[in-house]
This record gives structure tokens, C-alpha cells and sequence, in this order.
């Protein structure tokens, strides 16, 4: 006796009623999410640009400029380096709140840059809180 026998199929995953869920779901959350809106606790008038643009800017940065070839230049006026000690002491005498700034060129030799600094120490500067900052040519890199 032969028996007909209907063949299995793959199991297949009902994807109709997912998306229903999925849609049910999204529509909650749509329905159901607060969007935060910005709270001003403090009444706060912010000053604008127009307002500022008398006020003068901090003039008290002194900057001492290392170039490549060692010249110095202390506050935009050249100065050998026989004269730079004298010249700290002078500006430490004459304007004790100014505040110094070391500024290098990348091609300046490191000894240079050490014989600046310990001229600074011997001044009488601290070192240590002196910002230095080292001029890169960033178009001289690319070029390489």
C-alpha cells in the first residue's frame, strides 16, 4: 500500500506579523518620547562682540623671539645676545606684572635655545613657567 506523504518544507519564519510588531513598536515610541527643550534657570545678558570692541587686550606678554640663525628680538626690537641679560633685568625693573613669552623658530639650533634659557634663569626668571613655544613650517613638511 503506498502512502502518500507530503514532503516537509523548509521552516520558513513569518515575517508579516515581526513587522507588525516593529511597527506597533516604533509608533510607541514616537508617541511616547519627550524631547528636552532648553530650561534658562538664570536670566543671564551675555555681552556682544559690538560691546567689546573698545576694550584694549592684555598688554603685559612680553615676547622673546629665537630665530633660526640664533638672533633674538625682545618685544619686536633685535638685540644681541650679549644684551639680553640686561635687558630682562631692565624689563623685570621697569615692568615687574609683564609676563615673558619664549618663542622659537624650528630651524633654531638646540643649544641656541638653552643658552636663552639659562640667560633667563640667570635673570632671575623661573624657567619652569615660562611658555615656549616652537614655530613649525607646516608647508615646508608637505613638501617633503
Amino acid at each position: 500500500m503506498n502512502i502518500y506523504r507530503k514532503a516537509a518544507g523548509a521552516p520558513g519564519i513569518p515575517i508579516v506579523p515581526m513587522l507588525d510588531i516593529l511597527t506597533i513598536l516604533l509608533i510607541f515610541f514616537i508617541v511616547h518620547t519627550e524631547f528636552k527643550h532648553q530650561v534658562s534657570v538664570l536670566d543671564i545678558a551675555l555681552p556682544r562682540t559690538q560691546h567689546l570692541a573698545g576694550e584694549k587686550g592684555d598688554n603685559t606678554q612680553v615676547l622673546l623671539e629665537v630665530a633660526s640663525d640664533g638672533a633674538l628680538a625682545l618685544g619686536g626690537r633685535k638685540l644681541p645676545r650679549e644684551e639680553l641679560s640686561s635687558a630682562l633685568r631692565e624689563l623685570l625693573e621697569h615692568a615687574p606684572q609683564s609676563r615673558l613669552q619664549v618663542a622659537a623658530a624650528d630651524e633654531a639650533s638646540l643649544g641656541a635655545l638653552l643658552q636663552v634659557l639659562d640667560t633667563l634663569d640667570e635673570a632671575g626668571l623661573q624657567v619652569e613657567q615660562i611658555p615656549l613655544r616652537i614655530h613649525t613650517n607646516a608647508e615646508g613638511e608637505n613638501a617633503r
